[in-house]
């Protein structure tokens, strides 16, 4: 009977090893990038729209711009222009937005993330690339908000 001594094949074959690795990792990168590919947007099919507000605290660039709860666009900057701060956004040009229409900062949830939400008004001249909205609302603390509470708890004991 005779044994025949074979190689110690516990860790495979170095060149199979070094393929299957850039093979997963070329994997995991098409998979990250099929990830983000819903967050890449056509900036060729979208118009700039501005809106300059009192206060957008935990307002961020990348954030949704919705219309009756569907997203219309995203937060394209944020500057600051004579001490307001002023959101440049990009919308999608296929919508008619009128220029009475009003902009808003919302949360999601109470602690939640913040996004812009549009009312549509009912003027027949739309906004145009590069114009701003006219009627804004500013982003509600929560600290203003229970504080309001308080008072109006205060003003009922008297």
């Amino acid at each position: 009977m005779s044994i025949k001594k074979t190689k110690n094949l516990q860790y495979g074959d170095p060149m199979n090893n070094l393929t299957k690795f850039f093979l997963g990792f070329l994997f995991i990168a098409l998979m990250f990038d099929l990830m983000l590919i819903d967050r890449k947007k056509n900036i060729n099919s979208m118009v700039n729209l501005f809106a300059t507000f009192n206060k957008i605290d935990g307002l961020n660039v990348g954030d949704n711009v919705m219309i009756s709860g569907i997203s219309v666009g995203f937060v394209n900057d944020i500057i600051l222009d004579n001490s307001y701060p002023k959101i440049s956004m990009m919308i999608n040009e296929n919508l008619k937005i009128t220029r009475d229409s009003s902009i808003s900062i919302q949360t999601d949830g109470l602690f939640g993330s913040k996004f812009l939400v549009i009312e549509i008004g009912g003027e027949e001249e739309y906004l145009k690339s590069n114009e701003s909205f006219s009627y804004v609302e500013d982003s509600i603390l929560l600290q203003d908000l229970l504080e309001n509470i308080i008072k109006i708890g205060e003003n009922n004991k008297l």
